[in-house]
């Protein structure tokens, strides 16, 4: 029971948080849901839909988020195909990927980010292959530009759109008075809208919290907001919260 009395803020989106939240009620902790990213449909769903009438035909997909794999497979009624290997980045979509019975599999071992799944040898051999890219609205290019320039055909789809919450800054005050003793956030994206949502009111509050995060890309999205107090954790679930435990310890 390290963490009790201690409340802990989650950040993921509504859906993908409750394995986190069980960790930290399980050392003691009062867990407290924030999402600072909203997941809908693609404005535009017919591009994801003409991707997926034509599966068979690529030689590779790549699913960039546990969103886009939720995504997918609510449009694949038949379930993923079988021949078909998917490319996921991190634990959380490789959870999603294996609970929906995906097991045709391609996932780093260490380095959970863009950089990591395109060190891998699999990756590494594409030329002449055609690649299904499954991601939310915006993103990184570096894994379609690194692909293409190693002879690859990417074709980019949007399976997912990402949008801030509706949340004021005076709610956010109000939350930050009742309590934080660490806000774990787990996307440059979410740290950004965290500051932009909290706007000039709460920005004193927000760069004097603790912060929990496991990639140095989202340290650094917080650093530039000001934010003053982050530990960086290992990737996964359990990480994150021995992390905070250490610290509070």
């Amino acid at each position: 029971m390290s963490l009790a009395t201690r409340r802990i803020w989650v950040t993921r989106p509504a859906g993908q948080a409750a394995v986190l939240s069980a960790l930290l009620q399980e050392a003691g902790a009062e867990v407290f849901a924030l999402p600072l990213l909203e997941i809908h449909p693609p404005e535009n769903a017919q591009p994801l839909q003409a991707a997926l009438a034509q599966l068979a035909s690529y030689d590779l997909a790549i699913a960039v988020s546990p969103s886009a794999i939720s995504a997918v497979l609510a449009a694949l009624p038949a379930g993923w195909p079988a021949t078909l290997p998917l490319a996921v980045v991190g634990p959380g979509s490789l959870r999603s990927a294996q609970a929906a019975g995906i097991h045709n599999l391609v996932y780093p071992e260490t380095s959970f980010d863009s950089e990591g799944l395109l060190a891998i040898p699999r990756m590494n051999a594409v030329a002449g292959q055609r690649i299904l890219l499954l991601r939310g609205n915006g993103g990184r290019d570096l894994l379609p530009d690194t692909l293409r320039a190693r002879g690859a055909s990417v074709e980019v789809v949007q399976a997912y759109r990402r949008e801030p919450p509706q949340l004021t800054p005076g709610q956010l005050l109000l939350e930050l008075q009742r309590g934080c003793d660490a806000m774990l956030v787990t996307s440059s994206e979410a740290a950004q809208h965290l500051f932009r949502l909290g706007g000039a009111a709460a920005r004193q509050s927000l760069q004097s919290q603790l912060y929990c995060v496991p990639h140095a890309r989202i340290a650094e999205a917080l650093q530039a907001e000001g934010a003053g107090q982050i530990l960086l954790s290992a990737t996964g679930d359990a990480a994150m919260v021995a992390t905070l435990q250490q610290h509070f310890a």
